[in-house]
């Protein structure tokens, strides 16, 4: 009986088992592959970045949501110093901003690691954009570099 491997599989060295390529070890014997790397795993950050690995269906347009929340928040900061009391306005502003930038930073970066060179760690630049202070200039620095890798906004 002939063994059969897919195009993205490789045979154990051990025991000969239709093993994916990119897995580190065989599943069945526990031996490292020899053309396991890191790097093309698709786990790894030192690699290049391929967009064409990654599929997503997230509207192009959510860069607007990032610019409309680092722009609440500055219009907030600067009610803020100023004195100014937007009352339950505010608060909504607020509850916009801090909604709203996560969550458009997050679905833009979708959009940005599946179109561009750029895979942008995603964790931070959620974390980074709802933290206090922080989102206005980690939303400045987003968009900034969405800009030199798709040339948009």
């Amino acid at each position: 009986m002939t063994k059969r491997k897919a195009a993205d599989e490789v045979f154990c060295r051990s025991c000969g088992a239709a093993i994916k390529q990119a897995s580190e070890l065989c599943p069945n014997c526990g031996v490292r592959n020899d053309n396991y790397s890191p790097a093309s795993s698709g786990g790894g950050r030192g690699g290049v970045h391929d967009p064409a690995q990654y599929e997503t269906s997230v509207s192009d347009t959510w860069w607007y949501g990032v610019a409309a929340g680092t722009g609440i928040w500055v219009l907030l900061v600067l009610a803020s110093a100023l004195g100014g009391d937007l009352g339950a306005g505010g608060g909504i502003l607020v509850l916009i901003g801090w909604a709203g930038l996560p969550l458009s930073v997050y679905f833009d970066s979708q959009y940005v690691r599946a179109n561009s060179e750029w895979d942008p760690n995603v964790a931070v630049w959620v974390i980074l954009s709802a933290i206090w202070f922080l989102n206005i200039a980690a939303g400045a620095a987003y968009l900034y570099r969405r800009h030199q890798v798709l040339g948009e906004p």
